[in-house]
């Protein structure tokens, strides 16, 4: 876990290095040229939707529903560190974004978006909040070896589409997108770290 926090975290210190870099600029606008020559109005319809699962309009509710599930099963941690994972990482994105005020692509955009563009909120909240509710399905209610794998695969999917989604509708750069992916599963290994430490405390008390 240590050697993938520290190659996310190298990561998103390369994207905010290069992002301003003449060569990397021109990349970014070149991608999400290619993505606006594309747009068909199914997939825009679809990468809307898509979108808006990586909203919290979409995750909030998601999550809330699944901490009282958790409370329900006296799992209390999980859902306190579920709603604590997903208050936090909005915080950190917020105050990056404050930091780098890097502005949004300046083309035909779906729809204007608001706030600064580095890092993509939607790509590093859902990188965060979604990785760790599928860590929680994982470990703790799910135990047939296919079945986590169909749900890791799910999430892993359904997050990538989110970042698409985000360039598609252009809003974001692709610089934009994978430092939010990187930063996002940065405080995911973060937290997801903390949360076992404490359980096991929790546990070994149990037991005495």
């Amino acid at each position: 876990m240590r050697k993938w926090f520290l190659l996310t975290l190298l990561l998103f210190i390369a994207c905010a290095a290069a992002y301003p870099l003449k060569m990397i600029t021109g990349l970014d606008e070149n991608v999400t040229l290619i993505f606006e020559k594309i747009r068909l109005p199914f997939m825009t319809d679809f990468f809307l939707i898509i979108s808006e699962i990586g909203s919290i309009k979409f995750y909030l509710p998601i999550s809330a529903a699944l901490a009282a599930f958790f409370i329900l099963k006296r799992k209390v941690l999980d859902a306190l560190f579920l709603l604590a994972l997903l208050f936090s990482v909005r915080f950190l994105n917020y105050h990056l974004k404050e930091i780098f005020s890097r502005e949004r692509p300046n083309f035909n955009a779906v729809y204007e978006a608001s706030h600064f563009s580095f890092p993509s909120g939607h790509s590093m909240n859902s990188a965060a909040i979604y990785s760790f509710i599928c860590y929680l399905l994982i470990t703790r209610f799910i135990h047939k070896k296919n079945q986590k794998q169909a749900i890791i695969i799910s999430t892993m999917l359904l997050i990538a589409l989110i970042g698409i989604s985000r360039i598609y509708l252009g809003v974001h750069f692709l610089t934009d997108v994978i430092a939010g992916f990187s930063a996002g599963i940065a405080w995911f290994i973060f937290v997801t770290t903390v949360f076992d430490k404490i359980s096991k405390k929790f546990e070994n008390n149990r037991s005495i």
